[in-house]
């Protein structure tokens, strides 16, 4: 029923970010990418979405053992966010098998200092979003902006997805994922 669920979501995700967003992309697009005086706001939402990968490579990858590698989809996850990493919750089944990722690498993402480093990022950045955007710059980006508003969407789904990785991956119930980027992190710190 869950792969169902999420096959669903993915669906959806695609043909209503295909057919029903905004049309419009307003420069927001051209102005991240050449860093021409972006609003802090869409700057900020656009460098979390580069978080969450790191994020999801330190939940994903610290023990690959499903049916299904999960690498691919976490690399694929830096460009197309939950695009990317929605197919791999559909087709991973929990499976008895040796960890695909090296030991090194585990030890990396496991590591207390790399997810200090990503939490502290992340709160600089919500604090710099938050405190140096213009008020309803997002807001008319949001409704206009093809990109903006996919955007945004993707941050929510990958909150969403966090939850689910927690749950499926450390056994940790309730909305520990809750919070983007920090909740998980802090559950991988008591670790």
């Amino acid at each position: 029923m869950k792969r169902m669920i999420l096959l669903i979501v993915w669906l959806g995700f695609i043909f209503y970010s295909m057919y029903l967003a905004p049309d419009g992309n307003g420069g927001y697009l051209s102005d991240l990418m050449t860093m021409n005086d972006p609003d802090p706001g869409l700057l900020a939402m656009f460098s979390l979405l580069g978080v969450w990968p790191a994020v999801f490579a330190i939940l994903l990858l610290r023990s690959d053992r499903g049916s299904v590698p999960a690498w691919p989809f976490v690399l694929g996850s830096f460009a197309l966010g939950a695009f990317s990493l929605l197919p791999y919750f559909i087709l991973n089944r929990k499976v008895e098998r040796a960890n695909r990722i090296p030991v090194k690498l585990q030890r990396f993402l496991s590591s207390n200092v790399l997810a200090l480093i990503l939490i502290l990022l992340t709160v600089f950045l919500m604090v710099y979003g938050v405190l140096s955007r213009e008020p309803g710059v997002y807001e008319t980006a949001f409704l206009e902006s093809n990109f903006v508003h996919v955007m945004t969407i993707d941050f929510v789904v990958l909150t969403s997805l966090s939850i689910l990785a927690l749950r499926d991956r450390d056994q940790v119930t309730g909305l520990a994922g809750v919070i983007p980027i920090i909740g998980p992190l802090i559950v991988t710190l008591k670790k």
